[in-house]
């Protein structure tokens, strides 16, 4: 997974780490990333959206339990006579809970899905289940006003973009051009206002896909207090080179020391109880 829930220019910023010079880019964007995969496993959940198919074992209930889902494009069962994978329709099943509408700021990820229609139930199966959509929190994107000013190919790693404000991306960010997720890794301003990024192209389960000039840019963002925390945390780690780590947390916390205790306080509420697990 290419993703950071922090970007470069906000973590050098005055209001992190003060880092005037681009000497140690490498190791900070490998910072933030880190420190992103730490917030998965302390939360338990991924906050990128990542296009997947999963696989679960079949329940023999109406209901199954899964990971954050955002979408699904196509769900199947397997016959446990026949072995045979079967299609469902959309018809056949309904995510849960109704309300949670993981593509608008502030909301919820599905957690639940659910077998439509008389003495619907998801056959009792070892990995039986198999669901290709989009997994994570949400899937929320924000447009930049940017668009491609020219052509792009599906292996270009330069991404040339129309003059805009050069604040709006920075290394860290995942940015969406048509149905491609692009990690950026490096921005050049020509100091008029054009942009070209460098990018890894067809991340986060996505494919990597010609574009055409005009194409809009559009970039991704994550709850406020993961991508704060994200932020804090990594100063943290950075400046620990400096001045040694945290003391230990108290007993209770069942954690290693080093973690920022407001880091702690902002990613709580997005802490999952209970896992759902697939195969």
């Amino acid at each position: 997974m290419a993703n950071a829930y922090g970007d470069l220019t906000t973590l050098k910023s005055a209001a992190f780490l003060n880092v005037p010079d681009d000497a140690h880019d490498g190791r900070l964007l490998d910072l933030l990333e880190a420190t992103s995969r730490w917030i998965d496993g302390y939360c338990d959940r991924q906050f990128a959206a990542i296009h997947a198919e999963r696989r679960f074992d079949g329940t023999g209930k109406v209901a199954l339990a899964a990971p954050d889902v955002i979408s699904v494009s196509d769900l199947r069962v397997r016959d446990p006579g026949a072995g045979e994978w079967i299609a469902w329709p959309s018809d056949r099943w309904l995510l849960y809970p109704l309300n949670a509408a993981p593509m608008e700021p502030g909301c919820r990820p599905y957690t639940r899905i659910m077998a439509m229609g008389d003495g619907g139930r998801f056959p009792l199966s070892r990995g039986g289940v198999s669901i290709s959509g989009v997994w994570g929190y949400a899937d929320v994107r924000e447009d930049t006003g940017l668009s491609l000013s020219g052509a792009v190919a599906d292996m270009d790693g330069a991404v040339a973009v129309t003059a805009g404000d050069a604040a709006i991306l920075s290394a860290g960010h995942t940015v969406r051009i048509g149905d491609e997720q692009l990690y950026v890794t490096g921005v050049v301003d020509d100091g008029q206002g054009a942009l070209t990024l460098a990018a890894r192209r067809g991340v986060n389960g996505t494919t990597a896909a010609s574009h055409t000039p005009g194409a809009g840019v559009s970039v991704y963002r994550y709850p406020r207090a993961v991508m704060e925390a994200c932020l804090l945390q990594a100063a943290v780690w950075w400046r620990e080179r400096l001045a040694g780590p945290f003391p230990s947390p108290p007993a209770d916390w069942g954690d290693v020391g080093g973690i920022s205790p407001t880091a702690r306080v902002l990613l709580e509420p997005y802490r999952r109880r209970t896992a759902a697990l697939g195969v």
